[in-house]
């Protein structure tokens, strides 16, 4: 049994505006995101959705909303939030620039004070990365690959059990969490590139995980 995702990146935020750590920190969708939404869903509006899904967090609900909104095929518009696919919680260091996330991280890897987030993204592991995040939170909130995985396994396995084999489902969901899933399912093809506000990546899903078909795709119309 397979079927097929699409898996939507949320439109911009302020927090992706200005470049900072945003992990579920609800933080307001700017005007760009109706742009972004609309625009997958133009790109999406003849693909008929035999479910429709979005992380719980409200810039991935609302960005659902538009392109569910444009489709033309589908015969329900009903959308399921699912808190399994929220993006990776990064704790205290939510709501943070890049560099500031950084220069803590570095101190827990033994690296140079002026590594930047983005840098790190590029060259380490992403489950090394985030049980980084675990060690260097001073609440001691923020996930380890541990947790992430099991909440998210959990959310691929209600896909799944909800579907027959051929569905389409709909997925809109978060920048790290598409890195993070591309790492692990597609190795290190696209390491280090960060999907854009609006792009579609899909998938082909079945017991033994997800099987990459396109990723960051911001022109195909299906």
């Amino acid at each position: 049994m397979s079927i097929t995702v699409y898996m939507v990146r949320h439109g911009q935020t302020y927090l992706n505006k200005y470049r900072r750590m945003q992990g579920w920190t609800n933080a307001p969708l700017t005007e760009k995101r109706i742009a972004d939404g609309q625009a997958a869903g133009e790109r999406l509006r003849y693909v008929h959705f035999d479910g429709a899904y979005s992380s719980d967090l409200a810039r991935a609900a609302e960005t659902a909303r538009f392109v569910l909104d444009a489709n033309l095929t589908s015969d329900s518009q009903d959308l399921v939030e699912l808190p399994d696919f929220r993006e990776q919680f990064f704790g205290s260091f939510d709501g943070l620039t890049g560099v500031e996330a950084g220069e803590a991280l570095a101190g827990v890897l033994g690296l140079p004070a002026d590594t930047t987030y983005g840098d790190l993204i590029g060259s380490l592991d992403g489950d090394q990365l985030m049980d980084a995040f675990r060690q260097a939170d001073p609440a001691g909130d923020a996930e380890d690959s541990q947790m992430f995985w099991s909440r998210l396994n959990n959310g691929l396995d209600t896909l799944l059990a909800k579907h027959q084999d051929g569905d389409r489902v709909l997925l809109v969901v978060h920048g790290i969490l598409l890195i993070n899933l591309v790492n692990r399912f597609a190795g290190d093809a696209y390491k280090g590139i960060e999907p854009e506000n609006g792009s579609i990546t899909t998938w082909q899903l079945d017991e033994n995980g997800l099987h990459l078909e396109t990723f960051n795709d911001t022109t195909t119309e299906w």
